[in-house]
């Protein structure tokens, strides 16, 4: 099911029309790569590549998340890559309806990183901060980072890690 407001910002920004000489005809046009993180808060998610018009973009996203894992830089330890297809060569025409299909409609480039099969406790009353693994979020939050970082090209602007014997601040609360 699609959300009603990603229908409606996708059609505005396609028909707000930016000012004669604009580098981009409209919103839509200025949009390099549409990125949607979905159900991602589950310890071991399942990742596939469902676009070959962005699987580039997975391969670098597992590229990272491979250095990460090698330099022991993530927390989780799953019995796989959260993103296992770098390596896929065919693709279907099937994925899953979301929040991008309006934009992938009006010609946006998609990388949809969500988890499938969709975690156990997708739409109960467990889909909570409760069932959240917090080594995965953390995980997440470094991929995504440096994900941007290289897409930004920050090489050399990034800050210094911190070192290992300031000690992390850790909070047990578990709401959002």
């Amino acid at each position: 099911m699609l959300n009603i407001p990603c229908r409606a910002l996708a059609e505005t920004w396609e028909s707000s029309v930016h000012p004669a000489l604009s580098t981009y005809h409209n919103p839509i046009t200025s949009i390099s790569l549409f990125v949607l993180l979905d159900l991602l808060g589950a310890a071991s998610p399942n990742i596939p590549s469902f676009f070959q018009t962005t699987h580039w973009a997975y391969r670098e996203l597992a590229s990272i998340e491979e250095r990460m894992r090698k330099l022991e830089l993530l927390e989780s330890k799953p019995a796989k890559n959260f993103l296992p297809d770098k390596e896929k060569k065919s693709f279907s025409r099937g994925f899953v309806q979301d929040d991008h299909v309006p934009f992938m409609a009006r010609g946006v480039d998609v990388l949809h990183v969500i988890a499938y099969p969709f975690p156990t406790v997708w739409h109960t009353m467990d889909d909570d901060a409760e069932h959240l693994d917090i080594p995965t979020v953390r995980d997440w939050a470094k991929i995504m980072t440096a994900f941007a970082a290289e897409w930004m090209d920050l090489e050399g602007d990034m800050p210094a890690p911190i070192p290992e014997k300031v000690k992390r601040v850790h909070s047990d609360k578990t709401e959002l």
